[in-house]
């Protein structure tokens, strides 16, 4: 099952022809010789898109690769830190793997990421490398710095601080006006301002609402873990327990983001890829509950897992802009080259 949803993943990834980049990858991919190049695609883009030139491939077969080495890295990492890796990989395509399927230099970021995670403990100059490729792939992943900042502070491991931290600075957000906004934005990166629309106040409103239902939802998990791990996590294999103090920092700083997209939107989809990192932990839950043999329990863990990314999936996407989000899924499914071809394949053979 792991595999049959992974090459799903990959098929839908390499073979895709629809994004609202796509035009821009196959100039930057094109032009790869020509200076401007080098300025408007991250270097590690740049060395993916060189190597396969070099290789003598087409733009296709760059997606491909590249969606291979996305594919390869996701795959390997949930199956590495889920004991239910085909119940996260399948959750995952509620939230947020439509979206990821156009935003490929950031996913590819975020991967890296998330493969580099089983390094922390022990290899720590594997970690960093990895973090550093990660933000070579897309500079937003310079937040991740961020987050090994934050940990180290002692108010970070108390979840009524954070909160309290998290709910003024939010609140206090709201009344920023949009003239003192737009000229730090302008310092950072002009380019920046491209993210800040009209009305930056009802703007950050909506952000507020988008991201409630993450918070809530982490909120819950930090609450269990600090309550009860030590009772249901006390016979857990190495292999999973390793990871988990780490994982409960990372759902702990996706509610910090927020502070940071009143400035730059784009930051959201940090969140909601950490997101992935509370389903592997809620899957962990539900395997020791397996292996007590409380099944009605693994159930109705599961069950709520599902429900509550259906619920995420549709407050986030489907009620966005009048429901236009379907639009996108068809356009993933019906502008995919392989599909396209076996359709037609079907059609020839049916004739």
């Amino acid at each position: 099952m792991v595999t049959f949803a992974g090459l799903f993943f990959f098929i839908l990834l390499g073979f895709n022809s629809f994004s609202p980049d796509l035009d821009n990858y196959k100039i930057h991919f094109q032009d790869l010789d020509q200076d401007y190049i080098k300025l408007a695609v991250e270097p590690f883009i740049f060395f993916i898109m060189e190597t396969c030139k070099n290789m003598g491939l087409s733009f296709e077969g760059y997606q491909i690769m590249f969606s291979l080495l996305t594919f390869s890295l996701f795959i390997f990492s949930i199956y590495k830190y889920s004991p239910l890796p085909v119940f996260v990989l399948l959750n995952f395509y509620f939230i947020p793997f439509f979206p990821d399927i156009t935003q490929i230099r950031f996913f590819l970021g975020f991967t890296f990421f998330l493969f580099s995670l089983q390094f922390f403990n022990k290899r720590k100059w594997v970690f960093y490398s990895l973090i550093i490729i990660a933000i070579l792939c897309h500079l937003s992943m310079v937040m991740m710095i961020l987050f090994l900042l934050l940990r180290k502070f002692q108010f970070f491991k108390n979840q009524f601080k954070c909160n309290v931290i998290i709910t003024v600075g939010t609140f206090l957000l709201l009344f920023i006006p949009k003239s003192i906004v737009n000229p730090l934005l302008n310092f950072i990166d002009p380019k920046l301002l491209i993210y800040a629309e009209l009305d930056i106040v009802g703007t950050f409103a909506g952000t507020i609402v988008l991201f409630f239902p993450f918070f809530i939802i982490n909120n819950g998990i930090i609450y269990f873990h600090k309550k009860y791990s030590a009772v249901y996590f006390s016979n857990l294999e190495e292999k999973y327990a390793k990871n988990i103090d780490l994982f409960i920092d990372l759902i702990q700083f996706s509610n910090f983001l927020i502070l940071f997209q009143y400035f730059i939107r784009d930051f959201s989809r940090i969140n909601q890829n950490i997101h992935i990192i509370a389903i592997i932990y809620m899957s962990i839950i539900a395997y020791v509950f397996i292996k007590r043999k409380f099944f009605f329990t693994a159930e109705l863990i599961i069950g709520s897992v599902v429900f509550c990314n259906l619920i995420l999936y549709y407050i986030q996407f489907l009620m966005v802009n009048n429901f236009e989000y379907f639009d996108v899924i068809n356009k993933t499914f019906t502008s995919n080259h392989l599909f396209d071809s076996l359709i037609n394949i079907f059609k020839f053979n049916k004739l």
